[in-house]
């Protein structure tokens, strides 16, 4: 049951805490950091793909769908948080 959790609310969760904390604030910018924090984020997940009890190959026919969706709420929270920081929501 922690795995599955570990899954669905580690990425998201770690992007928030990413983006909170103002990185660009420490002089790096460009889309390597972006890019590097997106990959950072979806480390919890892959750790908990990794404990699930299944066959090393059902796991890697599961990483990309997995990987894949990680990228779209990633990139969704990103569009809320920066909606609701400018205060420019439809």
């Amino acid at each position: 049951m922690t795995p599955l959790l570990l899954m669905g609310f580690g990425p998201p969760l770690t992007w928030l805490a990413i983006l909170w904390s103002d990185p660009v604030a420490s002089g790096i910018r460009g889309p390597v950091l972006v890019c590097g924090l997106a990959a950072l984020a979806t480390v919890p997940g892959l750790i908990g793909l990794s404990m699930l009890p299944m066959r090393g190959r059902a796991k890697s026919l599961i990483a990309p769908f997995y990987l894949i969706g990680v990228v779209f709420v990633l990139l969704y929270i990103q569009l809320v948080f920066v909606c609701v920081s400018t205060q420019d929501c439809p």
